[in-house]
């Protein structure tokens, strides 16, 4: 799998994620402040995983990247992933039992 590939497939399969996230979290009298949230959460997991510096270069260049690829995820796109969003559910359902524990919270301090 090229590069190209595997940008294009996390890409189809985060725009669907967050689309379905919107739709869980949107209220309908303010959507903006989900999309908010998500472009936030976005952006803290930027610099968590490629630093400060880089997290701002991407975040700062990504519309002109839209633009410029004029990138968009038809409906048939978003099926074709479907197994994948399915995987991911299912390993979010297994790891439930881990999130009972407040974060930070020691396992000592749990028991």
């Amino acid at each position: 799998m090229s590069q190209t590939d595997t940008l294009e497939r996390t890409a189809i399969v985060a725009y669907t994620l967050l689309t379905e996230l919107h739709h869980v979290l949107a209220d309908p009298s303010s959507p903006d402040e989900a999309t908010l949230g998500i472009v936030l959460g976005t952006a803290m997991f930027c610099d968590e995983k490629v630093g400060p510096f880089r997290a701002r270069r991407l975040m700062r260049n990504v519309p002109d990247i839209v633009l410029r690829e004029d990138a968009h995820v038809t409906d048939d796109a978003a099926a074709r992933f479907a197994p994948v969003l399915r995987a991911f559910c299912e390993h979010l359902l297994e790891m439930t039992p881990q999130w009972k524990r407040p974060v930070g919270a020691s396992e000592a301090a749990a028991a």
